[in-house]
């Protein structure tokens, strides 16, 4: 038997199909890492645990989606929020209600 026709050599549907989902997954990662509100506090994007009025609660998504408007994988993190069916938070700049109205155009 050679060196190639040895079984650890040989590619398999498995092996390919781990492959791509592990690059998949480093695909998905990266854009995590290179977000702009990597490291920030999360009460910023999905509240605090107290209730907010009206205006705190409209100016914490300004400043949430502020960070957004300069982030550059915003629209991955949209996606993201989009296919995963996110139900809280401001993710790519919008909030739930927003992201329930853009899949709810998409639809249509």
């Amino acid at each position: 038997m050679t060196n190639e026709e040895h079984p650890s050599r040989k590619t398999t549907k498995t092996t390919k199909a781990l492959a791509s989902k592990l690059a998949s997954l480093e695909l998905e990662a990266r854009w995590q890492d290179l977000a702009e509100c990597k490291g920030m506090d999360p009460t910023l994007f999905f509240g605090p645990e107290h209730a907010e009025t009206v205006k705190e609660k409209r100016d914490r998504e300004d400043a949430a989606k502020a960070v957004c408007n300069r982030c550059p994988v915003r629209a991955e993190c949209l996606e993201y929020a989009l296919d995963a069916r996110e139900a809280y938070g401001i993710w790519g700049g919008m909030t739930e209600l927003e992201r329930r109205a853009l899949l709810r155009r998409r639809a249509s």
